[in-house]
């Protein structure tokens, strides 16, 4: 499916520079986290003259064409009000799926979300009680322990395997925990920090253990729209009827697209008790209420934005090309894992963290670049640092650069 919005060009009409993913931009201007280096106002910030800011998951490039032209013809409309999702709507989300990912999805599943994170939240309000214990798989991006913690649900890490640069599943601790309490378990499909896409076969290996243990699995697929080699993303529900039943699917064009200060999310629940259980708590909460601006970047990207993703995913996986390679001659000390999805690259750099004393701090103030520290993600992460490659190649060589020089005394 093909879509243009009046006055918005057709994916098919795009000129070739509306994909120069080279230009840098200026974002200070309008209160970019990412660059103030702070997550919110309520978050320490890490200070330094003149840093190279790639660590939050956020990309420094416009989103697609359709997507700008079509929100300013909205914005020059001046009328903000309460705005609907309608049939057309979810169609665009289905017709997405089934292209990009071969998911079928029924439409009759689908909710509306205001993102991710409180979706997350509700779906473990909804369905667990205090107490309850949420398996996360650490590392793992950090919001997943503030979520089960402040929700007064109990924490249990499934600490994944690192085998010769690659993460694998502890199955038999899975099955420890889940024997012991378990009620849900959240997955992060298309796995963040190290950008790993589980095989059906890892999926099939959970589904079973959550099937035999009366386990809840909430996928978080956010990251699953950038592929970086042939490794097809695999949606749980798909794996068969049983996951269906006990999973609620989290996907969002957030990431996809850069549009993360125009969130817009949709949820996919097959099992019609529990969909229209949660709906009745998010409508509670107030959370089904579409936003404005966030409706009409979904739809536009869902519908225009293949050929700007066709051309940004080479431009980023040159990008993680150009870490590795700058890793092997010229970063002592630092091993990347190759992502098969997203924009970020872990980089394991536990010999340089030993040596330094802390391997965040150390690029911070010997190189003034701003890296995720992976002692965020939990257990597991500690040594490592989290690489955000969504940036022109021109940032990214200067970073590289950077890091190369602070090393080169050691």
């Amino acid at each position: 499916m093909t879509y243009s919005q009046p006055g918005v060009p057709a994916a098919g009409k795009l000129a070739a520079e509306e994909f120069d993913f080279g230009v840098v931009h200026d974002r200070s201007q309008f209160g970019s986290a990412k660059w103030a280096n702070q997550w919110d106002e309520f978050s320490p910030r890490v200070e330094g003259e003149g840093l190279i800011s790639l660590w939050t998951a956020d990309m420094d490039f416009r989103a697609p064409e359709p997507v700008i032209a079509r929100l300013r013809e909205a914005v020059n409309h001046g009328i903000y009000g309460y705005t609907k999702r309608d049939l057309r709507h979810y169609e665009i989300v289905k017709s997405w799926f089934e292209r990009r990912h071969n998911w079928d999805v029924d439409m009759a599943t689908l909710l509306p979300a205001p993102a991710i994170m409180p979706s997350v939240a509700a779906i473990l309000r909804t369905f667990t009680q205090p107490g309850d214990g949420v398996i996360v798989q650490a590392p793992v991006y950090s919001p997943y322990f503030q979520v089960v913690r402040d929700n007064n649900r109990t924490l249990l890490i499934n600490r994944l395997r690192l085998v010769e640069g690659d993460y694998e599943l502890d199955l038999d601790d899975f099955e420890r925990l889940a024997a012991n309490g378990a009620r849900a378990f959240l997955l992060c499909n298309p796995h963040n920090p190290a950008g790993k896409a589980w095989t059906r076969e890892e999926l099939e290996s959970l589904d079973s253990l959550c099937e035999r243990y009366g386990i809840l699995v909430i996928s978080d697929d956010i990251h699953c729209d950038i592929r970086l080699n042939d490794r097809p993303h695999v949606v749980f529900s798909t794996i068969g009827e049983g996951a269906a039943a006990k999973s609620f699917i989290c996907t969002a064009p957030t990431k996809t697209f850069n549009l993360a200060g125009v969130p817009s999310a949709t949820l996919s629940v097959a099992d019609s008790k529990r969909r229209e259980e949660l709906f009745r708590v998010m409508q509670a909460s107030f959370m089904v209420n579409a936003n404005f601006f966030g409706r009409i970047a979904l739809e536009v990207a869902y519908t225009s934005g293949d050929q700007w993703l066709d051309h940004l995913t080479p431009y980023i996986r040159n990008n993680v090309n150009l870490v590795l390679s700058w890793a092997a001659e010229s970063l002592p000390g630092i091993s990347p894992i190759r992502p098969d999805a997203s924009f970020l690259v872990w980089l394991d750099a536990r010999e340089v963290d030993a040596k330094v004393g802390g391997v965040h701090r150390f690029f911070v103030e010997r190189a003034g670049v701003n890296l995720y520290d992976g002692r965020v993600y939990g257990p597991g992460g500690e040594g490592f640092i989290r690489l955000n490659v969504g940036c022109p190649r021109s940032v990214l060589e200067e970073a590289l650069a950077r890091m190369a020089s602070a090393l080169s005394p050691l």
